[in-house]
């Protein structure tokens, strides 16, 4: 067993208990993680040995040269990735070409994204096994709490093919996922099996076999019972008789130990049992200081107090009460299983909500010093437990503004975690920017599922509101929502449908308060996203509607102009003005088309000059100026008529039709696309040789493969942009906006990039010669394995 185990993380040594596991049930539980479509879940009772089973399951395929990674309980990003990582990075051996370059990705610190991509390819490809323990933390009895990880974890399920996911779960799991899996139970052991057990524990198995099976009788044959009753006789060899004589059937093992605990024993258990990580002596020591319970920033502990605590969090580990393990830090860890932590629960008393809250502030005091994301989530999970509906919107959003994108997949699980504990008034913001991120990341689904809970919640709570007005602003701001997650999982009728509703509570709104500005506002957003519905739909019957839509958008976006005139009004009345000429344009109505147009230019560069700084208002003047030139180039028939006009659908018009027609070539070689929006578009592999992309919003698209050869992307927004493996041989990049865009590897010699802003854009495996980098800041450019030789920069 200790050679099985060898360099095993403390993730994996934290599981269980060796002597709860029978041989036989080791060798099933590897046969059948052999046999499945994409692995195993062991399931049974609390306290039965899935996680000690899965502990010697994973040393087993260790030795063999299986990589593993572990996740606990709660959906964890972060956890999940740093253990794929660590375990890639301790392969030995012969490794694949495409192992080599997997490797090379993770040793980069890649976003959550890549990580994520990775993962699934190191699941088809590789010897891999990934353990969600306790994943039944995750399920609600009917599908997954959080819909953002149900939607992962079944994708890691079908990617499985060389690689294992191996599962432990009190709970069933959803159809979806369990079909992929094969089912192993553990039950309760009968009377010899109990016995067989003990025989594996350090100070059972030096007993006589009377008294042991009086032990097996208290204990019920029960895996984790034995355990604690082991550990608790075996941890006082001088007064064993006594503790003997009192382990008679009836007796209760958890209150067998408890009485021996003396009294900072007990409180400090307690106070681990809530505790929602690993945490350290030192950690203990602050949340147990209840001298200023309500104190948000705690004091740090003195040195006895913390010795203290080491010693009461050692005694109890030893008691088998708390898990222990040392960190990869050497610092001890401890955590109560799930088994004792439900066990304590009754014992917690009117003291718990005392208890969450020093654990909170203990928690919110380490992400002021050296604390990490985990601290965040231990802070929201306590939140939760008290109830603190208000700092528990509030919170999660601050992390979710202060965190990078490339970590959004961390943001996801703890607004998934979060969404469904606040009451339904509160949904908006959360609810909001989960489901944003939710389609960003490639996960409509879940997107969908998240909007259409909240909105079940949102019907449910408004009638009963004594507000009529904020009931009537949420619900159609839960309509809204559902219909944009509706769009993004492809489904155009049942999206119109909520957007239809959404127009008309905020239409019912307007009306009445023909002076409250947020009316309008709301109602524009509705028409504006109804609007690309029909856009999408593309229907005869829908044109005279999609035509009105546009046109009551754009009134109440000017509108709202011309009462408050600012930027931020003055964006979102040239976006109403540019789709609604482009349906002018589309009907044949050139005239009406530059009328508006030439309205939506007159204004931009009104308040260009009374915000001279204003970087949207600065990108939207030669988008706005290109529109009127292009007009005429874009009302033919040229050879991309048909493509441009796609293209103004949308992306997921536009991305839908190149998967339809993924085998045909796309030509936009010499290509005139200004005044188009091209985010979120992907054009790999396409002939972009001497196009026109001046001055183009291209935000988050993809070029990978693209030959844009000459091409003119001056002035263009690249941000998020990925051009792997393209060619952007004398290409004029200058000052476009290439903030985080990957240009790895990519083709660049002659380009030009001029004063383009250059914030965290990625140049990895880049031949720079000969690109013109003059004017930019190169201060935050990733250059791993590229030279800044050859090009052309400003002197020293």
């Amino acid at each position: 067993m200790v050679k099985a185990e060898a360099n095993l993380s403390p993730e994996v040594r934290r599981l269980g208990s060796p002597g709860l596991v029978r041989e036989s049930d080791v060798r099933a539980a590897l046969t059948m993680l052999a046999g499945g479509p994409a692995g195993l879940v062991i399931t049974g009772g609390a306290g039965m040995g899935k996680s000690a089973l899965a502990r010697q399951v994973l040393g087993r395929l260790r030795a063999d040269g299986f990589g593993v990674a572990v996740m606990v309980g709660k959906w964890a990003p972060r956890t999940l990735f740093r253990g794929v990582t660590e375990a890639f990075l301790s392969w030995g051996g012969e490794l694949s070409p495409e192992q080599r370059g997997l490797m090379g990705a993770v040793g980069l610190a890649p976003s959550d994204e890549a990580m994520f991509d990775v993962t699934c390819r190191l699941l088809k490809s590789s010897s891999l096994v990934l353990l969600f323990d306790d994943l039944g933390q995750n399920l609600d009895g009917t599908g997954f709490l959080d819909p953002g990880f149900g939607e992962v974890f079944e994708r890691l399920c079908q990617a499985a093919d060389r690689g294992r996911v191996l599962v432990t779960s009190r709970v069933p799991l959803p159809p979806a996922v369990a079909d992929r899996l094969g089912t192993l139970r553990l039950g309760p052991a009968n009377l010899d099996a109990g016995t067989e057990l003990a025989a594996g524990l350090p100070f059972l198995s030096t007993l006589d076999p009377f008294t042991t099976e009086r032990v097996v009788r208290t204990a019920a044959a029960h895996p984790r019972s034995l355990h604690l009753l082991d550990a608790w006789l075996s941890a006082n060899p001088g007064g064993v008789g006594p503790r003997l004589a009192a382990v008679t059937p009836g007796a209760a093992p958890l209150g067998l130990v408890m009485a021996d605990l003396t009294a900072q024993q007990r409180e400090i258990l307690l106070q681990a049992a809530i505790s929602m990580v690993p945490v350290t002596a030192h950690d203990l020591a602050v949340a147990c200081d209840t001298s200023r319970p309500d104190l948000r920033r705690r004091p740090k502990p003195k040195r006895a107090a913390i010795n203290s605590t080491r010693a009461a969090a050692s005694r109890l580990a030893e008691l088998g009460l708390l898990n222990a393990w040392e960190g990869w830090d050497g610092e001890t860890v401890y955590f109560t299983d799930r088994w004792i932590a439900d066990l304590l629960a009754p014992l917690q008393g009117p003291a718990v909500a005392d208890r969450h809250e020093r654990a909170m502030n203990m928690h919110y005091t380490r992400t002021h010093e050296d604390g990490v994301f985990e601290d965040f989530v231990a802070v929201c999970r306590h939140l939760i437990a008290v109830q603190g509906f208000s700092d528990l919107v509030k919170f999660p959003l601050d992390i979710a503004d202060s965190m990078e994108a490339d970590t959004e997949y961390g943001v996801m699980a703890l607004l998934g975690e979060v969404v469904p504990c606040v009451p339904a008034p509160f949904h908006r913001h959360i609810r909001d920017r989960l489901v944003a991120a939710l389609i960003r990341h490639g996960f409509p689904r879940a997107a969908r599922e998240v909007a259409e809970r909240s909105l079940a919640a949102v019907k449910e709570w408004a009638p009963t509101h004594p507000q009529r007005d904020e009931a009537r602003f949420t619900l159609g701001a839960a309509y809204d929502t559902c219909g944009q997650a509706r769009f993004a999982a492809g489904d155009l009728p049942a999206a119109e449908a909520v957007l239809t509703a959404a127009v008309d509570v905020y239409h019912e709104l307007a009306a009445e308060h023909p002076t409250f500005m947020e009316a309008d506002q709301r109602l524009a957003g509705s028409l504006q996203h109804l609007g690309q519905v029909y856009r999408a739909l593309d229907l005869p019957e829908h044109k005279e509607k999609e035509y009105e839509i546009w046109q009551e958008c754009s009134m109440i976006r000017t509108r709202l102009f011309q009462a408050s005139p600012t930027p931020e009004t003055a964006v979102d009345a040239s976006l109403a003005l540019q789709r609604l000429a482009g349906l002018a344009g589309r009907d044949g109505d050139r005239d009406n088309a530059r009328r508006l147009l030439g309205t939506r230019l007159a204004m931009v560069e009104a308040m260009l000059e009374a915000y001279p700084g204003d970087d949207r208002l600065a990108a939207e003047l030669p988008i706005a100026r290109d529109d009127i030139a292009a007009l005429d180039v874009h009302g033919g028939d040229g050879p991309h008529a048909e493509v441009i006009e796609i293209l103004r659908q949308g992306p997921t018009a536009f991305n839908q039709w190149r998967a339809d027609n993924a085998d045909e070539e796309l030509d936009l070689s010499g290509a005139d696309l200004r005044g188009l929006n091209l985010d979120q578009m992907v054009f790999a592999g396409a002939d972009l040789t001497g196009a026109n992309l001046s001055c183009v919003s291209v935000r988050g698209a993809i070029f990978s493969g693209a030959d844009l050869t000459g091409a003119n992307l001056a002035g263009a927004d690249l941000t998020r942009t990925g051009f792997g493996f393209s060619e952007l041989v004398n290409a004029t990049v200058a000052f476009s906006r290439l903030g985080a865009a990957m240009m790895q590897p990519a083709t660049l010699t002659g380009a030009v990039l001029t004063g383009a802003t250059l914030d965290h854009t990625s140049f990895r495996e880049c031949d720079l010669t000969d690109v013109d980098l003059r004017g930019c800041d190169l201060s935050t450019l990733d250059l791993k394995r590229t030279g800044l030789d050859g090009a052309i920069t400003d002197p020293p």
